[in-house]
């Protein structure tokens, strides 16, 4: 042992099972973040295979890989963000403080609007059909809550 602080090497096998596991979990963590620490874990078993390498050059390599694949994630991922359009509104939402004619009365506190050619389930204060309405927002379930306009 050289120096005063040696680690002692893993085989190739603990670093390819730590990588498919950091693979894996990636499903399960949002980011596209351990994906990049996986893939430096595989390459260095990878690299293990073909040479042996001290304990401190394994850490050495793997923290060097670390740092290369998250930047080059960052700059792909980053890369398509900028180039995607903004994410619309969806339909519901579109609708938020417009103006609109009930299809069907609102009893027991739903109903019905027509918008287009659709018909959207709609919640609120008891009111006739044809009665002028505003949808004020997207309730839980997808109604849209209404108040008299």
């Amino acid at each position: 042992m050289s120096g005063a602080f040696a680690l002692a090497p893993l085989g190739y096998g603990y670093w390819l099972f730590a990588g498919l596991i950091l693979c894996a979990a990636e499903t399960l963590a949002p980011g596209a973040f351990l994906i990049w620490i996986g893939a430096a874990a595989l390459l260095v078993g990878a690299v293990l295979m073909a040479a042996p390498l001290s304990g401190t050059a394994q850490m050495l390599l793997f923290a060097a890989l670390v740092v290369a694949l998250v930047i080059l994630g960052r700059r792909v991922y980053g890369s398509l963000d900028k180039r995607s359009p903004p994410q619309q509104a969806g339909r519901a939402e579109a609708l938020v403080g417009r103006e609109f004619f009930l299809d069907s009365a609102i009893t027991r506190g739903f109903g019905a609007i027509r918008v287009n050619d659709s018909i959207w389930r709609v919640s609120g204060d008891d009111l006739p059909a044809g009665a002028k309405v505003r949808v004020m927002r997207v309730a839980d379930g997808g109604a849209l809550e209404v108040e008299r306009a």
